[in-house]
């Protein structure tokens, strides 16, 4: 497949549309629950009002993410819960989960390690194909920080019909040594979880499986065993992941990709306002529209 490499700025927007899906009414938001591995997870389903199976794009948070994200700076909204609205009014249905071990999903996040997200990404995906009112073949993964390399394992599996990173962790030991430190990346694999602080003040309870995971991930490697079309959304002022790693990662693939760009940090800017997560939503939805038509 031919590679096509393009670089665009949010004030421009994206210029993919080739075709566009039908408009829909007002979306409508379910909770959904389904098992893995005798576990509960739990989600947020967001259908558009349509007569027809919708197109829908899995939604993996990040390190600690969860459906009850920080709200973006002059609305009631986190970046995902937008997403799904703003995709919703374009006949995109979305479902955003939290893993086990986060949010309302049964488990601890002691437990949680890179391996047992992936299995809650195939697990609801395995769902969303089971649902009528879905297209399940159309559909999109999309994974945010630590969620792209999962997100990325996820479609190695699962060769859905696009791929898409926000800002997603190109090099998880330099994130993460940034987060903990030399000692703790380095802790042996077995014993007790080790507890932690958060650069924001947030205790937490490590677990060492999580460590040794995320030592031996390569999101590279990860993404070379993915041929479908990807999208790259890269923040110039990222501080937590490097733009400089966008390029290996882009390396390793071998389909169609598009490469995305703003002065943006790891939220999107959302501290001071929507308007550049809008632009991410606007672009992502053009390249979504153009790849699940």
């Amino acid at each position: 497949m031919t590679k096509v490499k393009q670089t665009l700025a949010a004030a421009l927007a994206a210029t993919l549309i080739a075709a566009t899906l039908p408009a829909a009414a007002a979306p409508r938001e379910e909770v959904v629950r389904f098992e893995v591995d005798g576990q509960t997870v739990v989600g947020t389903l967001t259908l558009p009002e349509s007569g027809e199976p919708a197109p829908v794009v899995l939604m993996l948070f990040g390190f600690l993410g969860h459906r009850g994200e920080w709200p973006i700076v002059g609305t009631e909204e986190g970046p995902y819960a937008r997403a799904a609205r703003l995709w919703a009014d374009r006949g995109i249905a979305s479902l955003r989960i939290d893993y086990r071990g986060s949010g309302e999903s049964a488990g601890s996040f002691a437990e949680a390690t890179v391996s047992s997200e992936a299995a809650d990404g195939l697990g609801a995906i395995a769902f969303l194909k089971a649902d009528p009112r879905l297209d399940g073949d159309r559909l999109a993964v999309l994974g945010w920080s630590l969620g792209g390399p999962v997100a990325a394992v996820v479609a190695k599996t699962s060769q859905p019909e696009a791929l898409v990173l926000w800002n997603g962790v190109n090099d998880p030991m330099a994130t993460f040594i940034g987060f903990f430190g030399n000692e703790v990346m380095a802790a042996e694999p077995e014993g007790a979880p080790l507890d932690v602080t958060m650069p924001w003040g947030q205790p937490i309870q490590l677990g060492r499986p999580m460590i040794a995971e995320l030592r031996a991930l390569d999101p590279a490697t990860e993404l070379a065993g993915y041929g479908g079309p990807l999208l790259v959304a890269q923040g110039s002022n990222d501080v937590l992941v490097s733009a400089a790693g966008v390029e290996r990662l882009i390396d390793a693939h071998a389909g169609d990709e598009l490469v995305w760009t703003a002065a943006m940090d790891h939220v999107f800017n959302i501290e001071t306002g929507p308007e550049t997560v809008d632009a991410l939503i606007a672009a992502t939805g053009d390249f979504l529209e153009v790849r699940l038509r």
